[in-house]
């Protein structure tokens, strides 16, 4: 056998091994009163066989998940225990069972088994939520889309002030557990906010149906629910919303018109003076006053004084 043919070998094996270890966890959310024991429960689809690596992982928000508890070597030696001060960890044929004692708020978190068979193969994850979550600040609001998106909006479930970790599930008539995609977010305060996002599908008959929105914050305590009618969709709903528009932008238009036609043939009514400069013609003639200088010769001038003054010798 070749080096190209043994590493596809490798790799088809691999991947048969690590699907003959499909790992799940079927509780989503386990709530826990401080103080108590939890059990967190790992299903597998085969029987684990000896000297498999087995491990639990805890995650705390978006951090990286850390190891809490291995339990591979103590299987190995067919004991079925591994054993800290504070985790124990069992297996039992197709189950791996994690035990916690005394839990704290320190404990809350997604807790995820492992196995590696050549690879490494993860859970889908279960959350412990340890204590209440529920303060004064806390308040649930749903929100619903507008009539006219209402055929292919969302739905949002809005959960404010929480101090630990909540679970959030949706009941809408005729829909088998619908999930939606849960967010969260940390205020300056300490306190969460997480938002479940229900996408609403293309072609739902959701008009008019009661979506229900249920919180839980503790073990033993009264869940928060908050329903209400998802908006009916018609074409009566969209045309409410476009018939106004378009009247609106022809209105606009038409008191465009009617300025300009009046600022054009009537300007003197709103104040304006259209003022034409011409240059003048050529053949209007101006009024005014003309001056002229007459020069005289000197030999007139003399004979004029000469008869003034008359002949001689009559003096």
């Amino acid at each position: 056998m070749n080096d190209s043919n043994r590493v596809s070998f490798v790799v088809l094996l691999s991947a048969v091994l690590r699907a003959q270890f499909l790992l799940y966890q079927t509780e989503p959310f386990q709530f826990v009163d401080i103080g108590q024991a939890a059990e967190i429960l790992c299903m597998s689809t085969e029987t684990f066989p000896p000297g498999i690596y087995l491990s639990w992982y805890k995650r705390r928000g978006n951090e990286l998940p850390v190891s809490v508890e291995e339990c591979s070597d103590n299987y190995s030696n067919r004991n079925g225990f591994s054993s800290t001060a504070k985790f124990v960890c069992r297996a039992e044929q197709h189950r791996l069972i994690l035990n916690i004692s005394h839990v704290g708020r320190e404990d809350s978190g997604l807790y995820l088994c492992a196995t590696r068979y050549t690879l490494f193969s993860f859970s889908n994850g279960s959350f412990l939520v340890v204590g209440d979550s529920y303060t004064p600040s806390t308040r649930v609001t749903l929100l619903l889309p507008p009539p006219h998106l209402a055929p292919a909006g969302q739905v949002a479930c809005v959960v404010h002030g929480v101090s630990n970790l909540v679970q959030v599930s949706w009941e809408v008539p005729g829909e088998l557990h619908p999930e939606g995609r849960t967010l969260r977010v940390k205020n300056s305060s300490g306190l969460l906010t997480f938002v479940s996002v229900l996408q609403v599908p293309e072609a739902s008959q959701w008009g008019g149906k009661n979506i229900t929105c249920e919180v839980r914050f503790n073990s033993s305590g009264p869940r928060v629910k908050e329903v209400a009618a998802f908006p009916a969709y018609s074409d009566e709903n969209c045309l409410s919303y476009v018939v106004p528009t378009v009247v609106v932008g022809l209105l606009a238009l038409l008191i465009l018109l009617l300025g300009l036609l009046w600022i054009r043939f009537c300007p003197s009514r709103l104040g304006f003076q259209l003022k034409v400069d011409e240059a003048p013609s050529s053949e209007v003639l101006e009024e005014g006053i003309c001056y002229a200088q007459l020069d005289f010769p000197p030999g007139s001038q003399d004979r004029k004084k000469k008869k003034q003054q008359g002949p001689p010798g009559k003096n």
